[in-house]
């Protein structure tokens, strides 16, 4: 067999079907200028083509033929020996060199990187060096309560980014590293870690050391982490708001804010927690899976006229209700107000169809744009008898349909809107900020007919005192 027939074979073999020329050297003037060195079994073959060396590589260059010379690399190999399967393409395609370790061995190496930051200490190096304009990053602190996570890893990181980027503007960046290590996650991970026993034994002041014993040694195991991260900051003076000189600082500035008049004290809803017994922030509030909250729709009777209303509106009113919507029906018995947007239209409509004979009210105030999305709701023909704006209904009252307590109609804030409800918000001043700022306005009183147990109050009356809301 030839030696074109034997590479023709061979390329086929290959899945390259590329016709084969031998050659005893290149052709002159064929513009070969580089060459691929193929191995078979038995042969070394220097393999060239003009569309090699443009990079068209052996599929372009079967659009002509490969141009194979046999010279010294065309002689059978000493022995004849095939080489190992292995290595038979080895020597055809171009591998990287390099220097480095294939595996990162990180459990070396990290504390490797992290000893030679360490030593070159590159923040106060540059901290006391730079002649640049001052730029402090106050740090909002993370919760001493626990091992970090994504969270603190992006909070951390963007804030080094924005240190690094003045240091490269020429400026003096200082970055203080803080931990807030107050308040109730922290003495819930103390009262996990105890006994039924101990916790029964243990007394405030108690639970303070070891809230405090927790927070330090959280403080410790966050800071050696946001090292590893290369974060750059003054990580061996941190504050903490558990130092007395930080405490100090908070009460001399509370005492000017007294002396400022800034201070007052006062009553305000805020969230409680019966289980833990505490008042919780707003990042606290959780729901249980699958948590639902029931709605109800509230007739409440008209119980006086409003007096900048038209005539015709008037006269619409009379054994009107106003309809209010809301998603807490625990609340209705604390309920001391209803609130409209002075700058929505209001319109009052009258209930028909066969649903609308068993209402103790067929008169109803709803926002206009909602008319016909309730009647759709409700079941009902709801037929407009008059519009008049929210500013015109101020100062109406209404009879409570539970108490018989006549309350006002008030004007709310931009939180009323036509995208749910009726358009008439159920204001209860004990149970929700914004329902206690309008409470404030027009002097309502504070009523919160629920105790610390979740439980009504004999304010609820006897047909609720007692039950868990």
């Amino acid at each position: 067999m030839g030696m074109a027939t034997r590479l023709n074979t061979w390329f086929q073999a290959s899945g390259l079907a590329v016709p084969i020329r031998v050659a005893a050297r290149p052709p002159p003037g064929s513009g070969v200028t580089s060459s691929l060195l193929l191995k078979s079994n038995r042969y070394d073959f220097s393999i060239s083509s003009p569309a090699w060396r443009t990079g068209g590589g052996l599929v372009a260059a079967g659009r002509r033929s490969v141009m194979v010379w046999a010279g010294k690399e065309g002689k059978p190999r000493k022995g004849g020996k095939p080489k190992k399967e292995a290595s038979y393409y080895k020597d055809t395609v171009l591998l990287p060199q390099t220097a480095f370790n294939l595996r990162a061995n990180s459990v070396v190496r990290e504390p490797e990187i992290q000893k030679l930051w360490e030593e070159m200490d590159v923040y106060n190096s540059l901290l006391k060096d730079s002649k640049g304009d001052p730029f402090t990053l106050h740090d909002g602190p993370p919760y001493a309560n626990g091992d970090l996570h994504i969270g603190h890893a992006l909070n951390k990181i963007l804030k080094d980014f924005i240190n690094r980027f003045q240091m490269l503007q020429g400026r003096r960046v200082r970055y203080r590293p803080g931990w807030d290590c107050h308040g109730l996650p922290i003495e819930l991970k103390v009262l996990q870690s105890m006994s039924d026993e101990a916790r029964a034994k243990l007394t405030p002041l108690k639970l303070r050391y070891k809230a405090r014993d927790f927070a330090v040694k959280t403080m410790k195991s966050q800071r050696d982490q946001f090292r590893r991260y290369g974060i750059w900051g003054d990580w061996e003076d941190p504050y903490l708001t558990l130092l007395p000189e930080y405490e100090a600082k908070q009460l001399e500035v509370f005492g000017k804010m007294l002396l400022n008049g800034y201070i007052y004290r006062g009553r305000k809803p805020v969230h409680w927690s019966p289980s833990s017994g505490t008042a919780l922030a707003e990042a606290e509030l959780e729901y249980p899976e699958g948590h639902t909250s029931p709605s109800i729709y509230v007739a409440m009777p008209l119980a006086s006229m409003p007096s900048g209303a038209s005539a015709d509106a008037l006269a619409a009113l009379e054994g009107a209700a106003f309809a209010i919507w809301t998603t807490t029906p625990w609340t209705i018995p604390a309920n001391l107000a209803v609130a409209v947007n002075g700058d929505l239209k209001y319109a009052v409509v009258e209930a028909e169809g066969e649903r609308a004979e068993g209402l103790l009210a067929k008169r109803l105030v709803v926002a206009e744009d909602l008319i016909d999305t309730l009647a759709e709701k409700w079941g009902l023909g709801l037929r407009k008898l008059a519009v008049l704006s929210g500013s015109e209904l101020e100062g109406a009252t209404y009879t409570h349909p539970l108490y018989g307590r006549t309350s006002p109609l008030v004007i709310g804030g931009d939180y009323i809107t036509t995208e749910s409800g009726t358009g008439l918000v159920h204001t209860a001043p004990g149970h929700g900020q914004e329902d206690y700022q309008v409470g404030q306005k027009y002097g309502l009183e504070l009523l919160s007919p629920v105790d610390a147990e979740g439980c009504f109050t004999s304010e609820a009356g006897e047909q609720f005192v007692g039950k868990f809301v």
